[in-house]
């Protein structure tokens, strides 16, 4: 079975809605390929987040919608991914995937 360039294993996003730690999964998109991303741990959350396409919540038969504002890597150009939550100041701290990129978005 083929499948898509490998998503990094060692980051845990956090849901855009749940702020809940998402876990990896990988879904069959053709008979020999699969797609690899993480999901809401949320039961009734669909929230997905791809490192190519950033949070989405996808539709079956439909193209993906991108998030409005999602915060992409000034350096990489890649979707950014929630990596904490500041509920006393009401922040979240966004970070790029690519690995050993010291970019952050924080947003209020």
């Amino acid at each position: 079975m083929l499948h898509s360039l490998a998503m990094r294993a060692d980051i845990l996003p956090l849901c855009d809605e749940h702020y809940r730690t998402m876990e990896p999964v990988l879904a069959p998109y053709s008979a020999d390929y699969f797609i690899e991303f993480f999901r809401c741990t949320d039961k009734f959350c669909h929230r997905c987040f791809g490192e190519r396409t950033g949070y989405i919540t996808p539709q079956r038969g439909a193209t993906p919608v991108l998030t409005p504002n999602q915060p992409n890597c000034n350096r990489h150009g890649r979707p950014m991914f929630i990596i904490s939550l500041d509920r006393q100041r009401n922040n979240v701290t966004y970070a790029c995937p690519e690995p050993d990129c010291p970019e952050r978005v924080v947003r209020t």
